[in-house]
Order: structure tokens, then C-alpha cells, then sequence
């Protein structure tokens, strides 16, 4: 009973690794692109930060090609002034967190 204890928290362990390595990728990767954007849009530490959020819970559906629910939400946090500067770069901004997430 012992050792099958312990094979299941070395696992466990393992398991915690591989999923933390992976999850740091994923920030690191919405770090970049948050920035390439805030530098763009002039964006507040705020919104920064709810963006890259944004860009680290639809991850998956980053991968898939589905951005029009980020694009969304993204547009939600930004000002008129943003916003106008957002529709010009946003086909290059989403194409870049696509290929960010391959």
C-alpha cells in the first residue's frame, strides 16, 4: 500500500510539472503580444492586464482559429479612440497571437 502511494504522488508531482512548464508558455506567450498591443494602443496597466487574461482564458480557442470572442471582449475594455486604432491593427494583432499559439 506503501509504495502504491507513492508511485501515485510521484505522478502526481510529474503531472504538476509538465501542466505548470505549459501554463508558463501560455503567459509568456500572452505577455508578448499584451505588450505588442498596449505599445500600439496606448493601453493603461489596466486594461493590459485584462487583456492578457482575456488572451490566456481563450487560449484554446486561439488555437482553433476562433478569435471573434476575444476580438469581442477585447473591444469592450478599449475607448473610442482605441477602438479606432484596434480595427486598423486587429487582423495583424490576431494573426500574430495565432501564430504565437502554434
Amino acid at each position: 500500500m506503501k509504495n502504491l502511494l507513492k508511485i501515485f504522488f510521484i505522478l502526481l508531482m510529474g503531472v504538476m510539472v509538465i501542466y505548470a512548464q505549459g501554463n508558463k508558455d501560455i503567459v509568456d506567450k500572452a505577455q508578448k503580444v499584451t505588450v505588442r498591443l498596449q505599445q500600439k494602443l496606448l493601453l493603461s496597466n489596466d486594461q493590459t492586464e485584462k487583456i492578457k487574461n482575456l488572451v490566456i482564458e481563450n487560449y484554446t480557442q486561439i488555437k482553433e482559429n476562433k478569435t471573434s470572442v476575444l476580438e469581442t471582449k477585447v473591444i469592450s475594455l478599449l475607448n473610442d479612440k482605441q477602438k479606432e486604432k484596434f480595427n486598423i491593427i486587429k487582423k495583424d494583432w490576431l494573426l500574430s497571437i495565432s501564430q504565437q499559439s502554434k
